[in-house]
């Protein structure tokens, strides 16, 4: 029997593409360089990407990925700028970023009265807890955990192990984890035992080791799941 639910914040509950095209394009308005949804798309996706799967693999931080992220994306874009400066306004930026991703308000309305609700992030405290808020998911959720404040990143079991040492009586196989990353979400849910959904928001081909127990295009899919 499910009694709690884990849900991813970026790309789960609130769209990061949104929020990070919104805050690239003020914050290179302000910088005064010249901006196209290319350079977001391609550009910044591409060094992103492989940087925050290093991260998941503990091979690097979040704080070296802040330090060089603008710096290679301006090294692409034929940019010279200061990459760190502008790393700081673009997070500053983020933080005021709160779009839902299409059905997650409705879902955690819908579970909220059923589960324990939770968020988890790899993401930075102080930067999910306002961009929850200004989305108006913060009162649907009853724990909010973070990797900055466990001490580990999802896929790791002990990000896992901390989340449920904060829901007593409740053990990883009454849980669920809801998310759109293979590795983060799901293999890290799977592996603490708990039953997991890939949210597939991209319709890509679902590889041959995929290991979510059920598989959604959308969230509204999921309120026939739970």
């Amino acid at each position: 029997m499910i009694k709690a639910v884990f849900l991813d914040v970026d790309n789960t509950l609130l769209d990061f593409d949104s929020c990070g095209m919104s805050a690239m394009r003020r914050g290179f308005e302000e910088f005064g360089f010249p901006f196209e949804e290319s350079m977001y798309h391609e550009t910044f996706h591409r060094i992103n990407t492989p940087l925050w799967e290093m991260i998941e693999r503990n091979e690097f931080t979040r704080e070296g990925l802040f330090k060089v992220r603008w710096t290679l994306i301006f090294r692409a874009l034929g940019i010279n700028a200061d990459g760190p400066a502008f790393e700081k306004r673009f997070l500053e930026l983020l933080e005021t970023a709160a779009v839902p991703v299409t059905g997650a308000t409705e879902l955690i309305s819908y579970l909220e009265n059923k589960y324990i609700l939770c968020a988890a992030s790899n993401a930075f405290y102080k930067q999910q807890l306002k961009r929850l808020t200004l989305a108006g998911m913060m009162p649907h959720l009853q724990h909010i955990f973070v990797s900055e404040q466990l001490g580990a990143n999802k896929p790791h079991p002990a990000f896992f192990n901390a989340c449920l040492s904060s829901l007593p009586g409740i053990r990883a196989d009454e849980c669920v984890m809801i998310g759109d990353s293979l590795t983060a979400d799901i293999a890290g849910g799977s592996n603490a035992g708990m039953q997991t959904i890939w949210f597939n928001h991209d319709h890509i081909a679902v590889p041959a080791n995929c290991r979510a127990n059920y598989i959604v295009d959308s969230l509204d899919e999921i309120r026939k799941i739970l």
